[in-house]
């Protein structure tokens, strides 16, 4: 049998987790970027889309694509910088605020789902085997 790439493992594995995440948070008015709103709160509820982009570790266009949808669902409100005109705030609405506890909750449950079975110290080193890959990822994304 030929071995699979690890990318397309590694995509079947955040496919499965999502859609379990969708399905468990199906209720709302969102169906994602759900991390994007706990990561707001945790900038306590205001944050640049510049900075935003830096802890999801993506693009501009992706994220003005994610804060015009939770905009669009009354969860983010863009807020015009005072001190630079050119960039804004995201500052998390109060129905943001509402769904946090449940969204954040929502990853622990799953975590647990699909981490069953393993112990603290093997979460560890999984966690820590990701972060490896995605550093080797990083390293080499010019040299390829």
């Amino acid at each position: 049998m030929i071995e699979q790439p690890l990318g397309r493992m590694l995509s079947m594995l955040g496919k499965g987790y999502l859609q379990l995440l969708h399905t468990k948070l199906e209720h709302m008015d969102i169906g994602r970027y759900y991390y994007a709103i706990v990561l707001i709160d945790s900038r306590d509820g205001i944050i640049t889309q510049q900075e935003l982009a830096l802890l999801l570790d993506t693009d501009k266009v992706s994220i003005v694509r994610i804060v015009d949808y939770l905009s669009d669902k009354g969860y983010v409100k863009r807020i015009r910088k005072t001190d630079d005109r050119r960039k804004q705030n995201l500052l998390l609405t109060e129905k943001a605020k509402r769904a946090i506890p449940e969204i954040k909750q929502a990853f622990v449950d799953l975590n647990g789902i699909v981490m069953y079975g393993l112990t603290p110290a093997r979460i560890n080193e999984f966690t820590d085997m990701l972060k490896m890959l995605k550093n080797n990822i990083t390293e080499n994304t010019q040299s390829i």
